[in-house]
């Protein structure tokens, strides 16, 4: 269904990772349009083409060891607190020392 100009608009609240929204924003916005206007064409598409309008593919590490690691290295990367390393010399001296 194409939006005409008398059309009335409903709304869709979305919830998602702040980092997946600044890249979205920045993606769409080299285009001209705005993440509520890229989420309307991919609608519109969806709907013309009777399901997504693109191939889906299951993810290569879907097993629930990868998902829970990926899950774990998602919290560490948003713990202020987490210990970081600039090179692979300061992440074995880390290691090895008895500093805890």
């Amino acid at each position: 269904m194409i939006k005409t100009s008398n059309s009335k608009t409903a709304s869709i609240n979305v919830r998602l990772y702040p980092e997946i929204k600044e890249e979205a924003e920045r993606v769409f916005e080299h285009h001209g349009l705005s993440i509520a206007e890229a989420v309307t064409v991919f609608l519109n598409h969806a709907c013309h083409a009777g399901g997504f309008p693109f191939e889906l593919r299951a993810a290569p590490y879907t097993d629930a060891v990868s998902l829970a690691a990926f899950r774990e290295a998602e919290e560490i990367k948003s713990n202020p607190n987490a210990k970081g390393f600039r090179s692979m010399a300061e992440l074995v001296a880390d290691l090895e020392s008895d500093d805890d």
